[in-house]
């Protein structure tokens, strides 16, 4: 045999090798892990039932859960500066959809200079704001047109 017929089997068993390959079974892709359970981020949490109120003659906004009932939050120009008052102590976390703060609540009450960018970041999260204590208090309230107010009334 020359070195055709050579080159010739050579060819051949190259080409019945990649035929075979080809049909060979393709294994499948391991199915991913399981995603770990999701947990709630303070944005998907219910909001604190209630409504804003302004109060013109204490350039305040307030939010309670009905009309008479003790204020879940007050934002109240004081000076130069808001005057927040809730049910907090300590240092809390300031969550919006822009940041997340500290604000230190002493006995319930923080203040907070009026040009602070804290207070737009309230006004102008999406839709909701929260307060959350190392306790674990938290309140998550709706962001309406009373908070820009009692802020731009004390700028």
């Amino acid at each position: 045999m020359g070195w055709r017929g050579k080159t010739t089997g050579l060819t051949i068993t190259a080409a019945t090798a990649l035929l075979l390959a080809g049909c060979a079974a393709i294994p499948k892709a391991a199915a991913p892990p399981p995603s770990p359970a999701p947990t709630q981020g303070w944005d998907d949490r219910a909001l604190d039932r209630g409504a804003w109120r302004y109060d013109a003659g204490s350039r305040s906004a307030i939010f309670a859960p009905s009309a008479g009932a003790a204020p879940l939050l007050t934002m109240a120009c004081s000076g130069g500066a808001i005057r927040l008052t809730a049910a907090l102590d300590g240092t809390v976390a300031l969550r919006t959809s822009a940041a997340t703060d500290q604000v230190r609540f002493d006995g319930g009450t923080a203040i907070v200079p009026s040009r602070d960018i804290r207070l737009d970041r309230i006004a102008f999260s999406r839709g909701r704001f929260a307060l959350e204590a190392a306790n674990g208090r938290a309140l998550t309230l709706p962001v309406q047109s009373e908070i820009g107010r009692v802020i731009e009334d004390c700028r």
